[in-house]
């Protein structure tokens, strides 16, 4: 069994399939992926949009028998109007995290609103994940930063530096035992790097299925990993106890 710690309800299937989470979840099956952490794509492109899309989240989640996880975003420059909808989202809609992409939203992980945010999601017992590979304001060391701010918080690097900073990844995972690396975009020797150099307890795995189209992108994710000749103790961690652990997931 496996969850799957980056995945989107993307455009192509909210047109689609509207609030039926059905086609997609069956997509998840074919994997034997038991849940996923669903991350916002219409809020991370329009502010405007952001509420909207929580809302849309929590029938879509809902239907998927607990299987869907949603974590909810905001844009960080509105501030204290961005805090309120994220505890909306935490405490009235039950989401199960936050997602930040600092390049697409146009934001700095050093931005002092970032900190509470943080703070917010240490209330709250969730994590917050970042995209992370893309300069100037999406690299591991600055999210190792606010991890750094903020012991308590739980930062997960949604991409493990991707095809560049990989070895960015790595040293941010081992800045502290609050960061967490996500398995979800370097290519087979960055994978292999991490993995050799990480805490095994402290990475995850992911596709980012869902996140331009309906696409299956679980036959190009899934043969990466098989590549890396992980032992069984690795894939257990990496697939299934280290997210149930950081997500609270009690059974699977």
């Amino acid at each position: 069994m496996k969850v799957d710690c980056h995945t989107h309800w993307g455009l192509g299937f909210h047109q689609r399939d509207g609030e039926d989470p059905s086609r997609w979840l069956a997509v998840l099956d074919r994997y034997d992926v038991t849940h996923a952490v669903v991350l916002p794509h219409e809020g991370l492109m329009h502010a405007g949009r952001i509420a909207g899309e929580h809302d849309h989240f929590a029938v879509v989640c809902g239907a998927s028998n607990g299987r869907m996880l949603p974590f909810c975003t905001a844009c960080a420059w509105y501030d204290e109007e961005a805090l309120a909808e994220v505890k909306r989202c935490l405490s009235d809609l039950a989401f199960r995290g936050i997602k930040f992409h600092p390049w697409m939203q146009g934001t700095s992980v050093s931005q002092p609103a970032m900190d509470r945010f943080a703070q917010l999601a240490v209330e709250h017992d969730v994590p917050i994940l970042f995209h992370d590979g893309t300069p100037p304001f999406s690299l591991p060391s600055q999210m190792a930063l606010l991890a750094a701010r903020n012991r308590k918080a739980q930062i997960v690097l949604g991409h493990s530096g991707l095809f560049e900073h990989w070895r960015e990844a790595a040293a941010a995972v081992n800045s502290g035992e609050n960061v967490w690396a996500c398995l979800c975009g370097p290519h087979v020797a960055g994978l292999r790097y991490l993995v050799e150099h990480c805490p095994i307890e402290q990475l995850l795995w992911g596709t980012d299925f869902g996140y331009v189209s309906t696409v299956d992108v679980y036959p190009y994710r899934d043969p990466l990993m098989d590549l890396l000749d992980l032992t069984d103790a690795q894939k257990q961690a990496i697939y299934h106890d280290n997210p149930a652990r950081l997500l609270k997931l009690k059974k699977l």
